[in-house]
């Protein structure tokens, strides 16, 4: 996505959020300087010691990038510790549609896998209640770019989808999250969303490049985009929208 051009969607459960990750999350310190890769292609010493030194709140998007990209090591003791110091920067800047990653917003909390086995409930309802808020406002984007194809959605609510499948939260959840918004606005998403389907030896799956990895999440996406209520959402879509522009989505869509 064009994450220079998207305008963010801050509702107030999004905001309570992120507040809250501030203060679940604000009981972990970093105690000296990270633990990262130095490799050639990683990060600088320089890097790693403004990342270890610098306020929480003074940490951008480019610097938390270096994290992400070079400090992909991962053990239970420092380096989780040093992780959870970051995440209410994490959830901050995603939710201000700039995630901090060179490659997208699919793999930003990549690091987050197992929380939901191991970290205390108090922080994993924390991720989750991010989780459940940052969908739900994106659902809302509905800003369009024009492609050579014609005219797209300009945010893909395929990749939040991902980025929850990778990092280990809910994909059942967040489906009913979209489910119940019944909007239609959120039937253009759904649209956008079948568009991408594949099919390999006669099963449907959600094509998305970043769930090579997660054959059963995009396969259980694209059964749940398959759904006659999907079809029937989409179908009534351009009469409560008004709204022709979106209409070469919605047709795709069918």
């Amino acid at each position: 996505m064009f994450w220079d051009k998207i305008e963010p969607v801050i509702t107030a459960p999004l905001q309570d959020a992120i507040d809250n990750s501030y203060v679940v999350f604000g009981r972990y310190r970093l105690t000296g300087t990270i633990v990262y890769c130095d490799c050639p292609s990683c990060m600088t010493p320089e890097v790693a010691a403004k990342l270890s030194s610098l306020p929480l709140k003074d940490i951008g998007v480019d610097l938390l990038s270096e994290y992400t990209n070079s400090a992909h090591g991962y053990n239970r003791d420092q380096i989780e510790t040093e992780f959870k110091y970051f995440l209410p920067k994490y959830f901050d800047l995603i939710g201000h549609c700039q995630p901090p990653s060179y490659l997208d917003l699919e793999v930003c909390l990549t690091r987050l896998k197992g929380y939901r086995d191991v970290w205390p409930e108090t922080e994993k309802e924390a991720v989750d209640a991010f989780f459940d808020a940052f969908l739900e406002a994106c659902l809302q984007q509905g800003r369009l770019l024009e492609w050579p194809v014609g005219l797209r959605l300009e945010f893909d609510i395929g990749s939040v989808l991902a980025m929850i499948v990778l990092a280990g939260g809910d994909l059942n959840k967040a489906l009913e999250i979209i489910d119940r918004n019944t909007g239609a606005l959120v039937a253009v998403h759904l649209a956008s969303l079948r568009m991408e389907l594949g099919s390999k030896d006669g099963t449907v799956y959600y094509d998305n490049a970043f769930l090579e990895d997660h054959p059963d999440a995009a396969k259980r996406i694209g059964s749940w985009l398959q759904r006659d209520c999907v079809t029937e959402r989409i179908l009534a879509a351009p009469d409560a929208l008004g709204r022709p522009e979106y209409d070469d989505i919605l047709c795709n869509g069918l």
